[in-house]
């Protein structure tokens, strides 16, 4: 366990500064001058600073050794040995410099920029794309040292700008709470170490990282009763690494609710004895003590700027307007035509039918926790609800209508005239329609599944096959590592700023050998570029057992055959080749049971009572 620097209460800004002082001589050429602290914050700033500075120089001087390693085991050795200086960073790189935090943690995949650049591909680079370059059974040498150098080049970027700026005991919060996260959805599913596995060791790094970033903010507590708990809580979740035997076999429903789910209480705890305000909100909400309820994100942070804010009013009138069949073309066409309620806001069918009967080109999506997503469409062409609204409106296969003509409708009706103007100072219009809608859509976020009651300490009625399902959803299966905990669709934890779409390679039929693509270009149509053919965005499994059949052309009727699909690694294995799948195309080598397991767990992702929603 690494060294903990203890403070005692009475502990002065200079014996702070000492501290501050060893730990920058420890570093050199990282920081050339230091100034004396004035006030206890100062001086706990300086001293992040410095242990930040230490974790970097450490992380540095490991990637230059990989930089001139030639051999396999001395490359494997000083990769392991930089991710964990790296995980020791990571609380605080990834709130002071996010962006370059991204550039040494993203995914081994190509990125392309869509419109004009279309055709300009950025090649992948940082940690995880050099993770698979040293798990090559002949590994290049040459391509290693590259990806090593390009590490090195952004570290050495950090060290010499030194990203902390002022600290202060909300961002310390901030960031505490952010690392909780992205432990709990990325750093236990295998996101970032998806060939070598190494996620445990790593993410108990994590948690070492913040037992010292607390004991430099001891003096800041009033209760030191609740400091305490702190570091015993940090440090139970580094024995919980500790006894895992494996990254397979980890107890993941187990260390959220024991370990992660009380970090909650006491970081809401924290806010009370530091007297801390926050500046803003943020999408997720302040005082929640579970990332498993219906009040743990705040709907008004994914909102446009324009919209206001949800209110149970304007939402009453949303659903009104959702259900009202009068305000299409035909008059016989509603939101519920293809969003049913009791199929959890789906239709049931593999292609959804236009205003005449005919069918469409895609399987009708869910609209549960369609808001707490950046981008709405399979093909993510819209950024809100509010844009997904208008698209459908406007649509001649969907509403054939325009909101002009809604409006005329709207406008004839004196009980929708007069709600209208009672909630909104413009009265009916373009803006008012559309936000109305949108706030309904935006208060489908139950949370309240057998799963979320559980973990959530709600109810211990939880099976042991469902909690083994969401172990291997979490690990072994790789679902997590697109689905990402605890929304389980594609937005992006902690930020939840991105949809991530992905290229699974889904067949045109359902067969399992010769498989031919279905011929839906995806995210190609709006982005006009080749990495983009066959890309759709990662929708929820929430309530999956009710959206039945699956993929954006419902080719597969069961979850058993979505497993069998994944279990083979998508596409390849059916023998549909696409150079661009993102999908890993190795074989998951999941058992019957352990397939089972996992349905189970979906089976408990069902939200109660979603047809009176």
């Amino acid at each position: 366990m690494q060294r903990k620097i203890n403070l005692p209460k009475e502990a002065s800004i200079v014996s702070l500064f000492v501290i501050c002082i060893s730990l920058l001589f420890s570093c050199k050429n990282t920081v050339e001058t230091t100034a004396i602290p004035t006030n206890e914050n100062d001086a706990i700033s300086v001293a992040i600073k410095a242990q930040f500075a230490k974790d970097l120089n450490n992380c540095i001087s490991h990637v230059n050794a990989l930089r001139e390693a030639t051999t396999k085991d001395s490359i494997l050795y000083y990769f392991k040995a930089s991710r964990i200086d790296f995980k020791r960073m990571e609380p605080i790189l990834s709130f002071y410099n996010s962006a370059n935090y991204y550039g040494l943690n993203k995914a081994n995949l190509p990125k392309v920029d869509e419109g004009d650049n279309a055709e300009k591909v950025i090649e992948a680079s940082g940690f995880q794309a050099l993770e698979e370059a040293i798990a090559e059974t002949n590994i290049d040498i040459a391509a290693v040292h590259g990806y090593a150098n390009d590490i090195y080049s952004k570290l050495k970027l950090e060290q010499k700008h030194n990203s902390i700026l002022k600290h202060t005991n909300y961002k310390f919060l901030w960031l505490t709470r952010q690392a909780l996260v992205r432990v709990m959805s990325l750093g236990i599913s295998g996101f970032d170490s998806p060939v070598l596995l190494q996620s445990i060791p790593e993410n108990k790094e994590v948690f070492t990282s913040l037992e010292t970033y607390f004991t430099l903010h001891e003096t800041v507590f009033k209760d030191q009763q609740l400091y305490k708990n702190w570091i015993t809580a940090l440090q139970e979740a580094q024995q919980a690494f500790d006894h895992a035997e494996s990254f397979d076999s980890f107890d993941r429903y187990g260390f959220i609710k024991n370990q992660l789910q009380p970090m909650l209480s006491l970081w809401n705890q924290t806010i009370t004895d530091w007297q801390v305000e926050f500046p803003l909100q943020q999408k997720l909400n302040y005082g929640v003590d579970s990332f498993y309820d219906a009040a743990t994100f705040n709907p008004n942070a994914f909102k446009p700027s324009y919209s206001p804010k949800v209110s149970p009013e304007i939402a009453q009138l949303g659903k009104d307007l959702f259900f009202d069949a009068s305000l299409s073309d035909s008059e016989t066409m509603n939101c519920a035509s293809c969003h049913q309620p009791e199929k959890a806001f789906t239709d049931g069918l593999r292609f959804s039918k236009d205003i005449n009967g005919n069918f469409v080109q895609r399987n009708s999506p869910t609209l549960l926790y369609a808001s707490l997503q950046q981008s709405q469409f399979y093909d993510a062409r819209v950024e809100n609800l509010e844009n997904q609204i208008l698209d459908v409106i406007n649509n001649e296969k969907e509403f054939h209508a325009n909101t002009d003509m809604i409006i005329a409708k709207l406008e004839k009706s004196s009980t929708y005239k007069k709600r209208f103007e009672s909630l909104y100072k413009q009265g009916i219009n373009h803006k008012s329609v559309r936000n109305a809608i949108a706030t309904y859509l935006r208060t489908l976020t139950p949370f309240n599944s057998k799963f979320d009651r559980n973990i959530s300490g709600k109810e211990n009625t939880f099976t042991a096959e469902e909690t083994l399902g969401f172990n291997l959803f979490m690990g072994k299966g790789k679902c997590a590592t697109c689905h990402f905990a605890p929304i389980f669709n594609g937005t992006v934890p902690p930020y939840f700023v991105e949809s991530e779409l992905e290229v699974l390679g889904v067949p045109k039929t359902k067969t399992w050998k010769n498989a031919t693509v279905d011929d839906d270009l995806g995210r190609y149509y709006v982005a006009k570029a080749e990495l983009k053919k066959y890309a759709f965005k990662t929708p929820t499994v929430r309530n999956a057992s009710k959206t039945a059949p699956y993929m954006h052309n419902g080719v597969y009727d069961t979850l058993e055959e979505v497993m069998q699909f994944y279990n083979v690694g998508g596409g390849v294995g059916i023998g549909i080749e696409l150079e661009n799948q993102t999908l890993p195309p190795d074989p998951l080598n999941l058992t019957d049971n352990e397939i089972k397991a996992i349905i189970a767990f979906i089976h408990s992702l069902e939200d109660d009572k979603t047809e009176s929603l």
